[in-house]
């Protein structure tokens, strides 16, 4: 069976690109475990930023697809004013290129990763049969952008180099709209859905009503495979933390409301690591300038991205995991902290409680309630007791739903269904 992937990642080929990239780690681990099946020959069609010829690295097929980015500063400038009248004007000169890949390697089945950019319009185009696997979802995110900071604020508090360089909060939001306009048209027509929360399959059989929808769990990044939280108790400085991105609706404000509440209202020692987000970026110079405070004083540190390793490694010397944001699918943070066996603490966003079952191996707590979030933080380092059982529950819960073999051969099932069909 011959399989063309089209994503927003080179997967495997990241190296030989000589691209660092910190996110899409389980696309990655899921073509590892695909490529082991007899039956699979692999193809992965993405957007690569410099011309470059198809080539092959352990029988995977990689073809690269050139979208113009320049490197000159004032170009790119005059590329980010015309970026909204042109975002979706190139979707029909790109998907032609991406047919032609489909006529060149000629495949049984495409599968298609995410709606956050144009290839799932290829469906359009090809008889071939298509499967959509859902990332996130750019129109419900849209409902919750500005949920926790409202949009007059973050406008009073971006920096003007952002306005100045064609990157403002409005002008981004306004992108944001189109692409979720297109995201309505492909779904719309989809035929085959891969999701794995009841968030994603609710809001697909409203999106893409004609579908037939199948349930596919992620594959983790090996670090958290062969790691195992396992403290026994909590030392003097209580260490809580997060993985975020530098995006209004991830909840970076959630994360200082609640430090605030444990400044003020307990006596406990912590020191809170945010991975994701550093010092210059956008989402904390917004949310320090509204609260008026300086993140140091409340005990919270901003550590930027992290490879693999030293994402894991921060973990297991953790005491709590906190999820914080507004808008979510199956965040692969909470995943890879659940099966670490960590006690955690999450917002009720999107997919997490198809995640996380609430009592039973963390806590769940409404989103936008900073007070809830303090308070279950509390709690579990005053019951540590309580907090390492959930931690186990949410491991075993996680090694059953992200097992490697089981969810390839899911996949491949999915593949020989559909291609059936």
């Amino acid at each position: 069976m011959k399989v063309l992937w089209f994503a927003n990642t080179p997967c495997s080929a990241a190296e030989r690109l000589g691209l660092n990239i910190a996110s899409g780690g389980w696309l990655s681990s899921l073509e590892q475990e695909l490529k082991n099946i007899p039956d699979i020959q692999l193809a992965i069609c993405f957007y690569h930023h410099k011309p470059e010829k198809s080539f092959v690295i352990n029988n995977v097929h990689f073809f690269p697809v050139y979208r113009k980015s320049q490197k000159n500063k004032i170009r790119r400038i005059i590329d980010k004013m015309l970026y909204f009248k042109t975002i979706c004007h190139n979707d029909k000169k790109e998907i032609n290129e991406l047919l032609n890949i489909i006529n060149l390697y000629n495949p049984d089945i495409i599968h298609v990763h995410g709606t956050e950019d144009n290839f799932g319009l290829i469906q359009f185009y090809t008889k071939k049969p298509v499967v959509i696997s859902i990332q996130g979802l750019l129109n419900p995110i849209k409902e919750k952008y500005f949920s926790g900071i409202p949009k007059n604020i973050a406008v009073k508090y971006e920096t003007f180099v952002r306005k100045l360089v064609f990157l403002s909060i409005k002008r981004k939001f306004k992108i944001f709209n189109k692409i979720a306009e297109r995201e309505k048209i492909i779904l719309k027509n989809s035929k085959n859905i891969i999701g794995r929360t009841d968030w994603d399959r609710r809001i697909t059989r409203v999106l893409a009503p004609e579908s037939m929808y199948f349930v596919g769990n992620e594959i983790l990044r090996n670090s958290f495979y062969n790691s195992m939280w396992d403290k026994k108790q909590v030392g003097n400085i209580i260490k809580i933390t997060t993985i975020t991105r530098d995006s209004l609706y991830k909840g970076f404000e959630n994360i200082i409301k609640t430090a605030q509440i444990l400044c003020e209202n307990t006596n406990i020692a912590y020191i809170w690591k945010v991975i994701g987000v550093n010092t210059h970026s956008e989402i904390v110079n917004i949310v320090r300038k509204w609260e008026n405070i300086d993140i140091k004083n409340l005990h919270i540190e901003v550590l930027g991205t992290k490879n693999e390793q030293d994402v894991a490694n921060i973990l297991l010397d953790t005491d709590i995991f906190c999820q914080t944001s507004h808008i979510e699918n199956s965040p692969n943070g909470l995943c890879e902290a659940m099966i670490l066996g960590m006690p955690i603490v999450a917002t009720n966003a999107g997919g997490s409680s198809s995640i996380l079952k609430d009592k039973e191996e963390g806590i769940i707590v409404q989103d936008g309630d900073p007070y809830a979030m303090a308070g279950a933080i509390y709690e579990l380092i005053n019951d540590f007791d309580k907090a390492i059982f959930y931690g186990k529950n949410a491991r075993i819960t996680a090694l059953k739903r992200h097992d490697k073999k089981e969810i390839a051969n899911t996949i491949y099932t999915i593949y020989k269904t559909i291609s059936i069909n």
